[in-house]
C-alpha cells in the first residue's frame, strides 16, 4: 500500500469515527417523554396476586399477549390448574378470541417428575369433534403451551390430552404425540 492510499483509508476511518461521535452527542440530551412509546397497561396487583401473560388468537392468524392478574398459588400444580382455568375461559379484551370453545374444560393437570405438564382438557357437546382448520388448530394448542411454559419456567413442556387420552391429533391437523414446546412464532407484537 503507497502512501497516498494509507492517507486516504486514514481521513475515511477519522471521518466515521467523528460521525459516529457527532451522532452520539446530538442524541445524549434527548429526553423520551411520556406518550412517545405505546407501552401496555399492567394490571394493578393485590399483595396475594401474581401477573400472567395469556396467548390468544388475534386478527392476522396469530396469537396476542393478554396480561391479567391471577390469585397467587404456593405450589406449581395450583399454578398450572389455576393458569389453565383463567385461559379456558377466554380473554378479556374485545378484540381477542377465545383458543378452545366453551365446550371444553380442564379435565386434570398434573406435573410428571421430570417437569413435563399433563393437561387433559375435556370436550363435551356438539363441539366434541371441533372441526377446526389447521391455523385455528395450531393457535388454541400453541395459545395454551405457550401460556403455561412461558408463565411457569419450572415446566419443560406439555402433553396435551383429549378426554383422557393422548391423540395423535388435538382437531385433526397437529401432531400432539409428541411432546409440546413453546412456539413463539406464532405470537404477535400488539399494537396500541
Amino acid at each position: 500500500m503507497n502512501q497516498r492510499t494509507a492517507g486516504v483509508f486514514l481521513a475515511v476511518v477519522l471521518l466515521i469515527a467523528l460521525g459516529i461521535v457527532l451522532l452520539w452527542w446530538s442524541q445524549r440530551d434527548k429526553e423520551i417523554t411520556p406518550g412517545q412509546v405505546a407501552v401496555p397497561d399492567t394490571p394493578k396487583l393485590e399483595a396475594d396476586e401474581a401477573l400472567a401473560d395469556f396467548y390468544y388468537p388475534g386478527t392476522g392468524g396469530q396469537l396476542f399477549v393478554e396480561q391479567r392478574a391471577l390469585p397467587a398459588s404456593e405450589s406449581i400444580e395450583e399454578q398450572l390448574s389455576t393458569l389453565l382455568e383463567a385461559f379456558l375461559l377466554g380473554p378479556e379484551s374485545e378484540d381477542l378470541y377465545p383458543a378452545f370453545p366453551p365446550e371444553v374444560s380442564l379435565g386434570h393437570a398434573m406435573l410428571t417428575v421430570d417437569g413435563v405438564a399433563q393437561i387433559d382438557l375435556t370436550i363435551t357437546g356438539q363441539n366434541a369433534n371441533l372441526p377446526w382448520g389447521s391455523r385455528q388448530e395450531m393457535l388454541a394448542v400453541y395459545g395454551l403451551v405457550d401460556t403455561v411454559l412461558l408463565n411457569l419456567p419450572e415446566i419443560q413442556g406439555v402433553i396435551l390430552l383429549r378426554n383422557g387420552e393422548q391423540r395423535s391429533t388435538f382437531g385433526g391437523h397437529l401432531d400432539t404425540t409428541r411432546l409440546l414446546l413453546a412456539n413463539q412464532d406464532l405470537v404477535a407484537e400488539r399494537t396500541p
